[in-house]
């Protein structure tokens, strides 16, 4: 299986959802860029190097728990805010050969938010209710992980601690399949915000 012979996906996925989608394919065997069209990041062209992001994914061999890592946040270099996605692509020993990634620009539809609030309400979205971007070639995964967590509890409006037994379940299942519980830590860190063991968390999870 050639890493090439999925260039006429990529381009189908760029044309079909436009300039603000940012498309890349990747060469995990060469650790290079091999097709790129829409870009958001403006260094990035075929023959670059992994993002960082994408080096971490590589380094902590993600893809042998997870086909892919859907709705993670980022920032180009460029200032957008992305909402991304990465697939791993394997052959038929499931060794990894290849990574698709897809940057979606959400900048416009925040602003277009902000309006809407402003309209309904009278007011913009404070700092509190914004979500959390990262620069795509400084994230840590730490800080990945971080965010994931906080970004998922916002949604419920009470402190986590206070969660019921069917809203830790929802929340967990959303972390769930965003792959937050493949990084180190995130069970411990996650465990300490809902002021419960890790013991109560892996049994959440075991209900899934």
């Amino acid at each position: 299986m050639d890493i090439q012979s999925f260039i006429p996906i990529a381009t189908f996925l760029s044309d079909y959802l436009g300039e603000d989608c940012e498309v890349i394919l990747s060469d995990s065997t060469k650790e290079k860029v091999v097709f790129v069209k829409n870009a958001h990041h403006n260094h990035i062209k075929i023959g670059s190097p992994l993002s960082s992001v994408e080096k971490k994914f590589l380094d902590n061999k993600l893809y042998k728990e997870k086909d892919s890592i859907i709705n993670y946040r980022a920032f180009s270099s460029e200032h957008k805010k992305l909402r991304s996605a990465t697939h791993f692509i394997k052959n038929d020993q499931l060794e990894l050969i290849g990574m698709l990634t897809i940057n979606y620009s959400v900048s416009p539809l925040i602003e277009l938010r902000d309006v809407l609030n402003n309209l309904i309400s009278g007011s913009t979205s404070n700092e509190d209710s914004r979500e959390e971007f990262y620069e795509s070639f400084n994230v840590s995964f730490e800080d990945l992980m971080n965010t994931t967590i906080m970004d998922a509890i916002k949604k419920y409006d009470i402190p986590p601690e206070r969660l019921s037994h069917e809203e830790k379940i929802e929340l967990i299942r959303t972390l769930d399949e965003k792959g937050t519980f493949l990084i180190k830590g995130s069970i411990p860190e996650l465990a300490k915000l809902l002021d419960t063991s890790e013991t109560s968390i892996y049994r959440y999870i075991n209900k899934l």
